[in-house]
């Protein structure tokens, strides 16, 4: 098994090796501020570049990262007011015969490509949402709402569920001609209506492949879970007020009741509770969270993005903001160390060799 892990400075690809232990395999794109990571269903390895001068840029690798090629890059429309500033996700689903590729963006917008990257075409329905006027800044200073999920349907191909921040979660059912928010359930204490319909802000969302009904949100104002795909939410927030804030989440491959999440002291204070770092595990659908910190670090510092986690069977990793990273082979029970001396961890995904 391979880890990709995508850095302010490059991707680098760590390997297990046979003692368990990982090891750096490779590195791609070094000095490049990596903005997404993906590996489709084909093994090709799609990766998006938010370089600070030239744009974002996209590629794909054929052979698992011997080498990659440039494809082109999505574009809003010349009558758009909207430019492009930054790729936040790549994604695919396979529609018949076609793969078909979505790019989640800032500003916030969809796009996808039938021909593998070689022309993009946006999904107006969603950029012209209604709505759209009250859509809020999202993230990294930014005044612009920005695009940063995407999760397709195995027995729809027309059914998408994105997230939006700042707007929340919106659903299509028919390809992205129309889009429905489908906020119910969710709190925004940061807004004067905390139950406003638009204007929530989903750090990120998962799907159970277990269970497709369900989906789980790490959310601004707490951490929520639906049982209906995301018609509603229900707050499964920490009682004890630990598990709350905070952006990475993995869910379990094979329950769909487990969870993690690592979460933060508070929205202004981007630190760990008490300056420990811990990750918070739920095996009850977050009736109960319960801190797992054997082999992390304290005093710490680090803050870790919405991308920065994931998990293949029992296997855990993530990594943080100071460019520290982690993996755990008994679902978070004992921590190692795979490095500290890397740059800002923006995503980290598990790869089949």
């Amino acid at each position: 098994m391979k880890l990709a892990v995508g850095t302010d400075k490059g991707l680098l690809i760590f390997k297990q090796a046979v003692n368990s232990e990982w090891v750096l395999a490779d590195i791609h794109f070094i000095g490049m501020p990596i903005g997404a990571f993906h590996a489709d269903k084909n093994q090709h390895w799609w990766v998006a570049i938010n370089h600070k001068h030239w744009g974002p840029k996209v590629y794909v690798s054929i052979n698992m990262g011997e080498t990659f090629t440039e494809v082109s890059s999505p574009k809003f429309s010349t009558e758009s007011p909207f430019t492009l500033k930054s790729i936040w996700t790549i994604e695919s689903q396979n529609i018949g015969n076609i793969q078909r590729l979505y790019i989640g963006a800032e500003p916030a917008a969809l796009f996808y490509s039938d021909d593998l990257g070689k022309s993009w075409n946006e999904m107006n329905g969603l950029s012209n949402h209604p709505s759209r006027s009250s859509w809020q800044g999202g993230g990294k200073g930014s005044n612009s709402p920005f695009l940063h999920t995407v999760l397709s349907n195995s027995e729809n191909e027309n059914h998408l569920t994105v997230g939006v921040s700042c707007a929340g979660v919106f659903q299509t059912y028919d390809g992205g001609i129309t889009w429905q928010p489908t906020n119910t359930g969710l709190k925004a204490f940061f807004l004067p209506n905390t139950e406003s319909v638009v204007g929530h802000d989903p750090h990120t969302i998962y799907q159970s492949k277990l269970n497709p009904n369900v989906l789980w949100q790490q959310n601004h104002c707490g951490i929520y879970r639906s049982e209906d795909l995301g018609k509603t939410w229900q707050d499964i927030t920490d009682h004890m007020g630990k598990a709350v804030y905070g952006f990475a989440m993995a869910i379990a491959d094979d329950n769909d009741l487990e969870a993690w999440v690592i979460p933060a002291q508070s929205d202004h204070l981007r630190i760990p509770h008490h300056q420990k770092l811990a990750v918070y595990y739920t095996k009850d659908a977050g009736q109960n969270w319960r801190s797992l910190e054997n082999g992390l670090p304290n005093p710490a510092f680090d803050l870790v993005l919405r991308d920065a986690m994931d998990i293949k069977g029992n296997t855990l990793a993530f990594g943080t903001n100071n460019g520290n990273l982690y993996a755990s082979m008994d679902k978070g029970q004992h921590w190692t160390t795979i490095s500290q001396n890397l740059s800002a961890v923006r995503c980290a995904a598990f790869i089949a060799e």
